[in-house]
Order: structure tokens, then C-alpha cells, then sequence
């Protein structure tokens, strides 16, 4: 009778109580509510740290290219021009001619991608259906083309899409006119030129004349260019590129934004894109100059009212191709890319005039009305 009543207990106690598996339970539960948040954390980390990588790659194409370019420029934010039809015959394409590409077409060959550089047909728009001797057009191209260095791993609208871009560059004060949403707003039909800032900057009353320009050139590092290569006068607007270079940034190349990061660019997902919506970031500038005078209006580069959300990650939520901001996904920064080369993170609360005089490339030189901005400081970002 022991005997028997020994190998009961025995198989009795072979199996775990309800109290024993709860106890259980619950400590894998704390585990893994104390090891989940340091996965998430370590996984935003990496994708931090792998878009840190792709800007530096464009970062150090934008200076391969700086060092073959004649003049020794970044290369323009945006090219116009004239273009040929599917006959062949070349089109003036109105007075500024038509969207032909964007920054990324003419670093493709610093970028290691060569091939896709000889397939773009630079003859024809960047949207171009039409399929040259390669059978492929400007638009199949991009679309076949994923470039994952233009990706951010954090931009979750640009993942496995073809034709994305989650990287912009710096083109400077921008008084923004027109509707970002509309075709015919800015950024569209009203261009960002370096030539016609719209804004009156030494406060004479007279809008947009040759020093309102000059400081205008001076508050980004890219613009835009318009060619005519037909040479018939048409497009009858051409204009050089007003870009700038390593060897001409005033205000020190480890103080002055180059590229930058935007969720919200590429709204067509065609990284070929001109348009300074989807391919830019700016400064959006109060043009109301009053209560301003030449002395602190540059240096001051007050705020858009009308655009409160052009600072960093002001519009992160989007919408797409409407805010050309510097707007990620990484939690209370954004990556950039000084014109050193350097790729940097950034701070979302860094201080409002400190960040607009980063964009700046010339904007501490001297002019003959408008005082200079104060020099930045490295401990200040």
C-alpha cells in the first residue's frame, strides 16, 4: 500500500500547477515587455545609422562631381530646357522650357550607377514616354530602376516603390507665393530662380532688384538652370546655374546644409523629378518686410508665417509632394549632409535662427545694404 500510495504522489507531481504556470507566464511577460523596446530601439538605430550611410554616398558624389564641373559647382537642383518631340525636332517648351531632370541624373555616374546615367535620355523630359535606341524612356527608367541609396530605411512610403527618393537639397529662403498643392503654385509654374527672389531684402522699396538677387544666390548652395541647346533663342528665359561649390562657400562647409532628408519628396516616385517640391528643401521666408529694415532682416530670416511647418519635422505627417521641408521618420532628428561631406543628425528643437543661417552659404558675407548674419558656432547645433 505505500509502495502504491509513493507512485501516486510521484505522478501527481509530474505536471506544473496553474499558480506555477501563471508565475511562468508572467515572468516572460515582464521579459518581454523590458526586451521589446530595446529591439525596436536598436532596430531604429540601425535604419538611422544605414540612412546616414546612403546620404554620405550622395554627399560624396555631390563633391566628385563639384570636382570635374568646370566651373567647380554643385551640380543645379533642377534642369529646364528644350526638348525634342517624338519626331525628333527640338521644342522650345514655353519661356522656361520643360522639367528635363533633377540632381540625381547628373551624379548617377559618382553614384556607381553609370548604366543608368547612359540609358537617360537627356534630350527629352524626365517623364518622357518616348523609347530611344535603347527601348527604354526616361520614365521606364526610373521605373525600373529602384536606387536604394536615395532611400531612407525609415521612409516606410518609399519601401520596394521604383522611382522613390527620400533625399533633397538645400536651395535656400524661398518666399513661397503660390499654393504648394496646386499645379500652377509654386514650385510648378512659379520657379525658385536665383534671379528672382520676390522679395526685398535691403527694404528700398524696390522688389527684387540686383542686391535683393545677390543675397537671394546667397541663402542657398543649388538652383535651377535653363538651356537652350537647339541655340534658336528658345527657351527665350535661359539661365546659368547659380549653384555653388565647395571652393565657394563662405559661411564653412561644416556649417552649410547640402542634402538633407524629406518623407514627404518624390510625391510622382519619379527621382528624376525637377520640381523643387520633390526634389528641394527651403527656407520659407515672411516676405512682409515691414518692421524689418536692411540691417536685421537677413540676419533675423523670419519664419513664413503662412507655412509654420517649414522647419524640422514640422511636417512630417505629410502631405506628400506639398512639404519641402527637412521632415524623417528617426524620432526628434533628421540626417544631413553638410557640405563637407560630413553626414550629421540634427536636432528638431535646434534653434530657429541657428538652423535658418545652416542653410545659408554666403549669408555671413558682407553686402553693400544688408548687414551680414552672425557667424555659427559649432556648439550651437
Amino acid at each position: 500500500m505505500k509502495v502504491m500510495s509513493h507512485a501516486r504522489t510521484q505522478c501527481q507531481r509530474s505536471a506544473f500547477t496553474l499558480v506555477e504556470l501563471l508565475v511562468v507566464m508572467s515572468i516572460i511577460a515582464m521579459l518581454m515587455a523590458l526586451l521589446l523596446p530595446a529591439i525596436q530601439y536598436a532596430r531604429a538605430t540601425s535604419r538611422r545609422v544605414q540612412c546616414l550611410n546612403h546620404m554620405r554616398q550622395v554627399g560624396v558624389a555631390m563633391h566628385a562631381y563639384a570636382a570635374k564641373d568646370t566651373n567647380k559647382q554643385f551640380p543645379p537642383y533642377g534642369t529646364w530646357g528644350d526638348y525634342k518631340d517624338s519626331s525628333g525636332i527640338w521644342q522650345p517648351g514655353g519661356f522656361f522650357g520643360r522639367q528635363l531632370r533633377n540632381w540625381v541624373v547628373d551624379i548617377l555616374g559618382e553614384l556607381d550607377r553609370q548604366d543608368v546615367y547612359d540609358r537617360w535620355d537627356h534630350t527629352r523630359e524626365h517623364d518622357s514616354t518616348f523609347s530611344g535606341a535603347n527601348g527604354l524612356s526616361n520614365h521606364d527608367l526610373i521605373r525600373q530602376y529602384v536606387l536604394a541609396v536615395l532611400i531612407c530605411p525609415a521612409d516606410h512610403t518609399a519601401q520596394g516603390i521604383p522611382g522613390t527618393l527620400s533625399y533633397v537639397v538645400n536651395v535656400g529662403y524661398a518666399n513661397i507665393d503660390g499654393s504648394l498643392s496646386s499645379g500652377s503654385g509654386w514650385g510648378s509654374s512659379n520657379y525658385h530662380n536665383f534671379n528672382d527672389s520676390d522679395l526685398d531684402f535691403n527694404v528700398n522699396g524696390i522688389v527684387n532688384d540686383a542686391e535683393d538677387q545677390d543675397v537671394f544666390r546667397r541663402s542657398g548652395v543649388m538652383w535651377r538652370t535653363v538651356l537652350d541647346r537647339s541655340g534658336d533663342g528658345n527657351p527665350t528665359k535661359t539661365l546659368p546655374s547659380g549653384s555653388h561649390g565647395p571652393d565657394n562657400i563662405y559661411d564653412g562647409l561644416s556649417n552649410t546644409i547640402l542634402v538633407t532628408e524629406n518623407v514627404n519628396a518624390g510625391e510622382k516616385q519619379l527621382w528624376g523629378d525637377p520640381d523643387p517640391r520633390n526634389c528641394a528643401t527651403v527656407f520659407p521666408i515672411d516676405p512682409d518686410t515691414s518692421g524689418f529694415d536692411s540691417s536685421s532682416y537677413f540676419p533675423s530670416a523670419p519664419l513664413d508665417p503662412a507655412h509654420p511647418y517649414g522647419v524640422i519635422n514640422g511636417a512630417r505627417a505629410g502631405p506628400e509632394g506639398e512639404r519641402p521641408f527637412p521632415n524623417s521618420n528617426h524620432s526628434d532628428i533628421v540626417n544631413i549632409v553638410f557640405c563637407d561631406g560630413a553626414a550629421r543628425t540634427v536636432s528638431e528643437d535646434i534653434d530657429l535662427n541657428v538652423y535658418a543661417r545652416l542653410i545659408t552659404p554666403e549669408g555671413d558675407k558682407p553686402s553693400a545694404s544688408v548687414t551680414p548674419q552672425t557667424p555659427v558656432s559649432g556648439e550651437s547645433f
